[in-house]
């Protein structure tokens, strides 16, 4: 659910004042990337939130005391209720004209002030890339944006997996996974791109990052098989914020993972659904490494780009110089690429939860980690309604007894239901909340290159395929799964409460 702009806050929050005071329903819609915002609604599923009714029908009802005087207080107040309601419907008509006159011309909001630095890093990116065609470079975005709404709204990321990350691919499929338990269904049409803008730029490791601001609008239904009395159907405008990375050495500069469907390293064709892993099948080959064309790495909503970080503050004194010693040992070390890899970690951790299933996560997590998420686990159908990685930031790094160590602290936004036995379901939280959470990296200083990729099921040692189980030995090489000699592993994850 997408937290309002600052442009649409004060209609948010008139509106919310008429449902507090009339018991109206309030619905606000979802969206592909979508994080966060709240919703007053004591059950709410799929696009919207809908109020628990009070006095019988819902709204809001006087009880007069028994005789005349009783009744007439009652429609003095009535008539007093009703000037109210005239008074804030008439103010928010205005303010949703003269947003919607915003919207006609081009772009909803302004973007936030751009932290210290950033906007030097772009200038020294376009220095150091002289031959960086941008229009081509916002075709791709384009490219990436509509595609990734109809891959939402058909819950199919076949069509995106070439050049989406490990982590972004998780986040969508676990929400997929959520969705279709929920029979829950969001329709995106009407997609509009107003304008796509770099805003930011900074050097990641091996990899060059770029930030772009994108400003659109749609139509947003959500339909939920389950209880029709939620479904919803709105038009939206919004402005997010996108990161796409690229090796600064890139194996076949000029490569188009956006539109050709062969393999950007030997021209072989792709798999019409590559799944989980976004490799070649003939030269195996990743093809979404960053090796070959940019990669979307993360999304960011509007409201928290740059703004407020619940980790902004948490961040270590001696982070740059840690990070700095460690890349000198480990020159594959990337900011972007950890959080994706926590990003990664945290969803498919929140798919154990919901299915009650510690065999999801058991090839990539320490024992200790394991017994934490195995305590987490609900005795209930206990489904996520709503799960939204807001943000992923690398707070603190350093070297421990011949390990690096990094952690990562993420806020995700959610809403927990219970199913019940019909098919139907019940909720947990009676509203959206935003909790914080900690992933704890670590790998050997040692480490050596990975051939497979362990946290979308395959073996870090020899490449062969591994399924959801508790077995830590792979069938193929034997060699334990979880071994920090090949890959980063979790070891520790906990709450951090909720925001």
């Amino acid at each position: 659910m997408q937290p309002p702009t600052d442009r649409a806050r004060p209609v948010a929050i008139l509106a919310t004042g008429i449902w507090l005071t009339l018991g109206l329903l309030t619905r606000l819609a979802a969206r592909a990337g979508g994080a966060g915002g709240g919703s007053s609604s004591s059950h709410s599923s799929g696009g919207g939130s809908s109020s628990s009714h009070s006095s019988g029908s819902g709204g809001f009802s006087v009880h007069s005391s028994s005789g005349s005087g009783g009744s007439s207080g009652s429609s003095v107040f009535s008539l007093f209720c009703f000037l109210i309601f005239l008074g804030i419907a008439g103010l928010i008509l205005y303010l949703t004209l003269r947003n919607m006159k915003s919207w006609s011309t081009g772009k909803p909001g302004t973007p936030p002030p751009l932290p210290d630095g950033e906007d030097e890093g772009l200038a020294a990116f376009f220095a150091a890339n002289p031959d960086f065609e941008l229009d081509a470079f916002r075709q791709k975005v384009s490219d990436a944006f509509l595609k990734i709404q109809a891959a939402w709204s058909a819950q199919s990321l076949a069509e995106v997996r070439p050049f989406i990350s490990d982590g972004i691919y998780q986040r969508f499929a676990t929400q997929f996974h959520m969705m279709a338990l929920l029979q829950q269904q969001n329709r995106l049409e009407n997609v509009r791109i107003f304008d796509i803008s770099p805003v930011a730029a900074s050097r990641d490791g091996e990899y060059d990052v770029l930030q772009v601001r994108i400003s659109a609008a749609m139509n947003d239904a959500f339909v939920c098989q389950l209880d029709h009395s939620l479904d919803t159907d709105g038009h939206e405008a919004f402005a997010e914020y996108w990161s796409f990375i690229r090796k600064r050495v890139a194996t076949k500069p000029g490569g188009d993972i956006y539109q050709n469907q062969g393999c950007p390293s030997c021209g072989a064709p792709l798999p019409p659904d590559m799944g989980e892993l976004c490799r070649c099948t003939y030269c195996q080959v990743m093809v979404n490494s960053g090796e070959f064309d940019w990669v979307l790495a993360e999304i960011t909503q509007e409201a928290d780009y740059g703004r407020d970080s619940r980790w902004a503050g948490s961040a270590a004194p001696q982070l740059p110089q840690a990070l700095a010693e460690l890349t000198a040992e480990a020159p594959d070390l990337a900011v972007q690429l950890i959080e994706d890899k926590a990003s990664n970690a945290f969803m498919q951790i929140m798919t154990a939860l919901a299915t009650r299933n510690p065999a999801v996560v058991r090839r990539f997590v320490s024992d200790d980690a394991l017994a934490a998420v195995t305590a987490l686990i609900p005795q209930q159908d206990i489904i996520f309604n709503r799960l939204y990685l807001n943000e992923a930031v690398l707070f603190d790094a350093a070297r421990v007894d011949g390990r690096h160590q990094l952690r990562v602290g993420l806020t995700a936004t959610l809403q927990r239901v219970q199913l019940a036995p019909k098919r139907g379901f019940t909720p947990v939280d009676p509203e959206e909340i935003r909790a914080g959470y900690v992933v704890t990296l670590e790998r050997d200083a040692a480490a050596v290159p990975t051939k497979g990729a362990l946290y979308q099921h395959q073996c870090p040692n020899c490449a062969g395929a591994v399924g959801d189980t508790l077995d830590l030995n792979c069938q193929y090489c034997g060699v334990p799964l979880n071994s920090m000699h090949n890959e980063w592993i979790v070891t520790r994850f906990e709450e951090n409460g909720a925001l």
